[in-house]
């Protein structure tokens, strides 16, 4: 069942890639259970013009169990820690088995124009981001840039 619900949820992504939603770049299959999605940092964010890889390893009972979520690119981020792995609650305890790829996708869009501070996965990155709302401080914005140069593709 899980390798016929990702192929479902593969071509969601290409429907929605090719009726113009540009935050999804490419899907690449890599093995029965993982695929790597390429995705571009969204405009509103200090990640806009980069792009970024994200790797989906499932298990044998997705869609009842949520997919394991990382970023291959170093990211600062609150939420995503220096190994990639992602805080996001629909991939802990509020996932559902009606979630597909695309709802994960539309998530990390979200989280990456708007990092949750309450579920802090990187600790520098969240102090930053803290400072930046309470003093209109703009070092998270410069060091997450400075990292997407450093560690993303830009395109």
């Amino acid at each position: 069942m899980a390798k016929e619900r990702i192929k479902k949820d593969s071509e969601e992504i290409n429907n929605y890639k090719h009726n113009g939603d540009d935050f999804i770049v490419d899907i690449y299959e890599i093995g029965n259970y993982q695929i790597q999605i390429c995705i571009k940092g969204p405009d509103d964010s200090p990640y806009k013009s980069y792009l970024f890889f994200l790797n989906f390893q499932f298990s044998n009972e997705y869609p009842q169990i949520p997919p394991q979520v990382t970023f291959m690119n170093k990211i600062f981020h609150p939420n995503i820690n220096i190994l990639g792995y992602i805080y996001l609650s629909i991939l802990k305890d509020d996932w559902r088995s009606d979630y597909t790829i695309y709802t994960i996708l539309m998530k990390i869009k979200q989280l990456l124009k708007e990092p949750d501070a309450d579920n802090s996965f990187f600790p520098e990155a969240t102090s930053l981001y803290l400072k930046k709302k309470l003093e209109q401080n703009f070092e998270f914005e410069k060091k997450a840039k400075d990292w997407a140069q450093k560690y993303a593709i830009f395109n």
